[in-house]
């Protein structure tokens, strides 16, 4: 009997456990189904009709804001009932005007925003407007009469740093009402003086034009000043930069060749080019002969004349090998024009005119040497198109004054990768000319005939490469100014140390190098021997007079007061001189 009691208890407990477990669940399913049918019947409290099924919506949240992922409304109903529903799902306040009602054009919606189903919503008869935590909700009518309150107009004034006022106010003209003023500051001067000499400001200086930055005022509604302010924001940017490196390697190669016999057997006619002062004659008598090197032309000229006869032999070579490097580089920003000359300009008279009493006449320039003139244009995936036109060129003045110029020049349209170098143009010309003079007949005859005849030939070769290598520029400190900087000094340094060591320059420096070491290891007294070396030889050496001055401030800086003190005492001297002399 006591093993019955144990296994009847221990079914009693088991029952007791199921019951439980039973009861809890069918209480949570009674409170989820009541859940959902008190939410159906806040939805549904005004309208009388169901908006929406239980368990027929799915909303979450994020940082963006709700998002619908399902939402099924039912049939028949209208705007109003479908704002209710996104206002309670996505726990928003929606305010609809009186206006606000019509038939629900929509039945499912799947993974869209609380905006996107509020437009999906109203449809294209109604506008809304957020207005702090409220969304209120108006009819087209009701909201263009709002929006288009003059009371609502407001100005505000925008400063531009790069893009120019008169391009940012075409850029933002298409988001601004039809009742919106735009007002642009005076434009800036567009171009920079070339040279020359003015005593009139308004001549390109500048004069009294508005110096600040380009700005624009606006005068519009508070919603379209904020869309203008966001178009300014994108387009009112630094531009980007291309620095260009061009190599133009111009080689040019001539070679003569004059060889023959010059006869003349003709009484009182004098051969040109007869040697005046040849060996074993004068070169006047009626019977000599011999041989020179004429310094003129570095060849040989083997001449003889008796009685009426007079010949010459040449026997001439001329090589003529020319090479030239160019490099120039420039940078410029994008989209904007650079240039750059390394050359000379030769004047001349261009035209004149002549009346009864006065005669005025024109100079001209021909600009000779190595010109580099450009236009980039930067693309967003690393390349660069580019207007070039690269140029070496080189001219005389005739007798007449008239110029000539040889010139080798390109004008192109490039795409080129940043950083590439590439070829964009090449020449190689050849010119062979030979010339033969002779005595008719004996000329022609074999062996001999090289007696009776002159050949010339000329042999011009002329090669001309241009490479470009450009380099978008984001920050200035790319092009490694620092690096350029240094460069220049060490030749700098190189050029003075090639002075004699007895040059008052030489001395100077060298005494300034010594005394900045001196300094640097602590011995000031050396280094304030040296400085005074240094500016005895050269008074204005503007670095040893600023390390004098570093040296004395920390040694005696009642003295450097006392040097200021002087200083400011010749300034108001001088000064009160000017005000004597007005």
């Amino acid at each position: 009997m006591q093993y019955d009691k144990n296994i009847m208890g221990t079914l009693w407990a088991r029952a007791a456990c199921w019951i439980c477990v039973v009861a809890l669940t069918c209480t949570t399913v009674y409170a989820v189904e009541a859940e959902s049918d008190t939410m159906a019947s806040d939805l549904d409290a005004t309208s009388g009709e169901m908006a929406i099924e239980p368990n027929q919506a799915e909303v979450a949240f994020s940082d963006d804001g709700c998002v619908i992922k399902f939402i099924a409304f039912q049939k028949e109903s209208n705007i109003r009932d479908g704002l209710r529903l996104l206002a309670a799902l996505c726990r928003k306040n929606i305010v609809p005007s009186s206006g606000v009602d019509g038939p629900l054009t929509i039945s499912r919606l799947y993974n869209v925003t609380f905006e996107e189903a509020l437009n999906a919503v109203l449809g294209y008869g109604f506008r809304y407007d957020q207005d702090g935590d409220f969304v209120r909700v108006y009819t087209a009518d009701e909201y263009k009469k709002i929006k288009e309150d003059p009371e609502r107009m407001e100005h505000k004034v925008i400063t531009l740093y790069y893009i120019t006022a008169d391009e940012a106010s075409k850029l933002i003209r298409p988001v601004l009402s039809a009742a919106a003023q735009v007002t642009t500051t005076t434009p800036a001067e567009s171009e920079i003086t070339s040279g020359g000499s003015t005593t009139s400001l308004s001549g390109g200086g500048g004069g009294d034009k508005v110096a600040i930055n380009d700005m624009i005022v606006l005068f519009d509604y508070p919603e379209n000043i904020a869309k203008a302010e966001a178009v300014i924001e994108e387009i009112d940017i630094r531009p980007k930069q291309v620095l260009i490196e061009a190599a133009i390697m111009a080689a040019r190669l001539t070679e003569g060749m004059q060889f023959g016999v010059d006869w003349n057997l003709l009484s009182g006619v004098t051969v040109n080019n007869f040697p005046a002062n040849i060996v074993g004659g004068t070169g006047t008598a009626m019977e000599t002969f011999g041989f020179v090197q004429n310094p003129a032309t570095a060849g040989m000229i083997v001449g003889f004349s008796a009685d009426n006869v007079q010949a010459i032999i040449t026997a001439l070579e001329e090589v003529t090998d020319t090479n030239l490097l160019a490099n120039p580089k420039i940078l410029a920003v994008n989209k904007q024009e650079g240039s750059v000359l390394i050359g000379k300009k030769i004047g001349y008279l261009d035209t004149s005119t002549v009346t009864q009493t006065s005669t005025t006449s024109s100079v001209a320039f021909l600009e000779t040497g190595t010109r580099l003139v450009f236009r980039p244009y930067i693309g967003d995936d690393g390349y660069i198109r580019m207007d070039i036109y690269p140029k070496d060129s080189d001219g005389t003045l005739k007798s007449n004054d008239i110029p000539d110029e040889t010139t080798t020049e390109l004008k192109t349209n490039v795409i080129v990768r940043d950083g590439e170098t590439v070829v964009i143009g090449g020449l190689f010309r050849d010119v062979i000319l030979t010339s033969r003079e002779q005595v008719p007949l004996l000329g022609n005859l074999p062996l001999i005939g090289a007696a009776f005849r002159g050949t010339t030939d000329s042999v011009s070769r002329e090669e001309v490469i241009i490479l470009l290598t450009p380099h978008i520029i984001e920050e200035p400190s790319e092009v490694n100014g620092d690096d350029r900087a240094d460069d220049i000094r060490m030749k700098m340094d190189a050029a003075k140390h090639n002075l004699q060591a007895i040059d008052r320059s030489r001395i100077a420096e060298d005494a300034y190098a010594r005394a900045a070491r001196y300094y640097l290891e602590g011995d000031v007294d050396s280094a304030v021997y040296n400085l005074k070396v240094a500016l005895m030889m050269r008074p204005t050496y503007l670095e040893a007079r600023r390390l004098q001055e570093r040296i004395i401030a920390e040694t005696d800086p009642e003295q450097l007061k006392r040097i200021d003190s002087i200083v400011q005492q010749a300034i108001d001297q001088q000064e009160a001189n000017n005000w004597q002399r007005r």
